[in-house]
Parts: C-alpha cells; sequence; structure tokens
C-alpha cells in the first residue's frame, strides 16, 4: 500500500513515515526541503508544498498514493506553541484544499488529517481555562485555521478521519485512550505523545473503524 505524506518533514511526519515503513508499506512524502527527510528504502521524496496545486499533482504522478496523510501545523516564530504564526492565515485549510482537488482527480477515496484538541466541535468540550487561553493567545489563528480545514475536507465527499490528540508530548508511550462525545472530560492536563498519534493516524489509514469521524485521543 502507497501513502502519501503531507507534512512528512515535521515531528510527527517523520515518526509517521517510519511508522509505514515499518509496516511494510511505501511512502510518497511531499516536502519544501528534501534534505530535510533520510532517504530510505521505500521512501520516495517529491519537492514542493501543498500550497501550489500542481505540485501535489505531481506527488500523485510519481505513484498514485491509496491514501493520504497530512500531519500539517502553523509554522511559528520560535518553537513555542503560543508565539506569533508566520505562515498564511489559511496554511492548513487551502493545503487540505488542494490535496482533496487533486484526490479527486486521480480517484483517491481516504484522507486522514492530524488536527487538535479543541478543533472542530470539540471546541466546546475543552475546560474553560484552555478555551480561555487558547481564545486570548495566537493559538486561536491555529484554531481558525483548523476549522476552516475541516470544513474543506468535510465537503469534499472523500472519505475522512480527522484525528485531535490532546496537547502533543514528547514520551515513548504508546498507549491511545479515545474519548467520546468530542473529547467530553479531557482534562486541563490531558496529553498524547508524538509516537502514539503517529501510530494512530497510520492506524487510521489504514482501518475503517473511524472512517468519517473526528476522534479526541490522549494517553
Amino acid at each position: 500500500m502507497r501513502f502519501l505524506i503531507i507534512g512528512g518533514s515535521g515531528r510527527t511526519g517523520k515518526l509517521v513515515i517510519d511508522d509505514i515503513l515499518k509496516k511494510g508499506h511505501q511512502v510518497t512524502a511531499l516536502v519544501r526541503k528534501p534534505t530535510s527527510l533520510e532517504q530510505q528504502p521505500g521512501l520516495d521524496i517529491v519537492k514542493g508544498t501543498p500550497l501550489d496545486v500542481s505540485d501535489v499533482r505531481n506527488a500523485f504522478n510519481l505513484d498514485i498514493p491509496d491514501t493520504v496523510i497530512v500531519t500539517l501545523s502553523a509554522i511559528r516564530a520560535t518553537d513555542s506553541p503560543f508565539a506569533a504564526p508566520i505562515s498564511p492565515p489559511r496554511m492548513m485549510a487551502d493545503s487540505n484544499a488542494n490535496v482533496v482537488q487533486i484526490m479527486k482527480e486521480f480517484g483517491v477515496r481516504k484522507i486522514v488529517v492530524l488536527q487538535a484538541y479543541g478543533a472542530g466541535a470539540s471546541w466546546d468540550t475543552m475546560p474553560c481555562a484552555l478555551r480561555l487561553l487558547m481564545s486570548k493567545s495566537n493559538m486561536i489563528y491555529s484554531y481558525e485555521d483548523h476549522n476552516l480545514a475541516e470544513k474543506e475536507v468535510r465537503n469534499s465527499g472523500l472519505t475522512f478521519v480527522l484525528v485531535r490528540p490532546s496537547r502533543l508530548v514528547e514520551t515513548d508511550v504508546t498507549k491511545v485512550k479515545e474519548w467520546p462525545k468530542d473529547g467530553k472530560g479531557v482534562g486541563l492536563m490531558g496529553s498524547a505523545s508524538r509516537i502514539s498519534v503517529a501510530q494512530f493516524l497510520v492506524n487510521a489509514a489504514l482501518e475503517e473503524r473511524w472512517d468519517n469521524t473526528a476522534p479526541v485521543i490522549t494517553n
């Protein structure tokens, strides 16, 4: 099975690629800087940006994927999640729109998108303190973009999974807890390790159980 990864040079994206390859599948990664990824057997790297629909088409022309995983996140002035965003306001929305367009051209039917707890309907289930923090900080711009990206994906007619982990952390925990009702009950300090999120994204692409849902996950 072949996957196309959008955002594969990011911290979560690289873990997604590793998990796909370990499972014996193949990957095409569309990245701005090919040198940001290590060459590996089963990995094809295409230079480009998902903000350019012709670059997305080039990635599909290399080898048509069976499914697409998007792990994009807003580019910020520093590594702090509260730093000012320097990417375009609709970076995730426009990227997903371009991917959806080309998926339809090539007859690819499934897309799995990494979002964040608080996107879409899960906003109302977040603890009040978190909602206040996000709404009064630069994080709100990311949530607005996530919400616009959700509309592009949900309205596409494609099969989708919108994965919404709470606060990503750098631990090696792999067990995942899924929260019903859009994450109702997730605590203020809820978190999910990147590696567990990466594995969940791949499993969501391979299996049908999460199709057309937006699971909220923690460890």
